[in-house]
């Protein structure tokens, strides 16, 4: 089939996916980051939920196609969350006085815990407490853990077998792929007429691995291209942004970009700056 790619080779390159989710370190303690390619592109982090959270503010998701898994834990008990990607902001369920170590898989990927489909998982939470897994040496492991990059090798150590891939047909990490490449640019008819495929196959190929249409990745996969040009160039104007990107004017950029994140492109831009800079932003 023309333009199907191999699903290993794409697995296992850097295929350059922008994955933020820019409020997890709103009011946090201790947040960092960093992202890993291998053996597949996922972004790690940990912070610290102090006990007057609440009172602070939201902890606040956006679309990014991906699934997040926290491992969310103190002293006394943890639980593991599966943080399947909203179609639109959201609210997540805090827990103030526990310390978060989580997991965000590229588009595409999740972490098989329980009885959940990718599609189950996504515009979705899904919680596990302590009596519904077997992983009690892993957490007592993350609690005695130092730094990020000791908490991922544990991760990896125990879990990387467990990272399960969707793409029951090639097709499928073809559409992701050409999609991300085009920054949200491509369309229905132009991913059938390079994958040899009907425009009707496209969306249920898509629809049935990730739940999500060919047309709602495209505006998340823009919106977080967007996100990357306002965190590493927070001086240019909405103009700047906006010349690479599949969005007609600003007028369409900041009505999307709104609402999706609850915030203008200016007043996200204001609200970032005054959160804690990591180095791998």
């Amino acid at each position: 089939m023309k333009g199907v790619i191999n699903v290993k080779e794409f697995l296992l390159s850097d295929t350059d996916f922008r994955i933020y989710q820019p409020f997890f370190k709103n009011h946090v303690i201790g947040f960092e980051q960093e992202m890993l390619f291998s053996p597949v592109q996922m972004r790690c982090y940990h912070f610290f939920m102090p006990e007057n959270y609440l009172a602070k503010s939201e902890f606040t998701c956006i679309p990014d196609g991906c699934v997040d898994i926290a491992f969310i834990y103190n002293d006394d008990d943890y639980r593991v969350e599966l943080i399947g990607s909203p179609i639109r902001k959201k609210t997540l369920k805090c827990y103030p006085g526990h310390r978060y170590f989580g997991i965000r898989l590229a588009p595409g990927l999740y972490l098989h815990i329980g009885d959940f489909s990718l599609t189950e998982i996504t515009d979705n939470e899904i919680v596990f407490s302590s009596a519904d897994l077997n992983i009690d040496f892993f957490i007592e492991s993350l609690r005695a853990a130092a730094t990020l990059r000791e908490e991922t090798e544990l991760f990896l150590n125990t879990f990387a077998a467990s990272i399960t891939n969707m793409f029951v047909n090639p097709a499928v990490c073809s559409i992701i792929y050409n999609i991300n490449k085009s920054r949200g640019e491509t369309t229905v008819s132009e991913l059938g007429k390079e994958l040899g495929y009907s425009e009707r196959q496209i969306r249920r190929l898509l629809s049935s691995c990730i739940n999500l249409s060919p047309k709602m990745l495209c505006r998340i996969v823009r919106l977080q291209h967007a996100i990357h040009g306002i965190i590493n160039n927070p001086y240019l104007g909405n103009v700047d942004y906006i010349s690479e990107l599949p969005y007609s004017d600003q007028a369409h950029f900041q009505r999307e970009f709104k609402e999706f994140t609850g915030r203008s492109p200016q007043e996200f831009k204001r609200a970032y700056q005054r959160m804690p800079q990591t180095a791998s932003d």
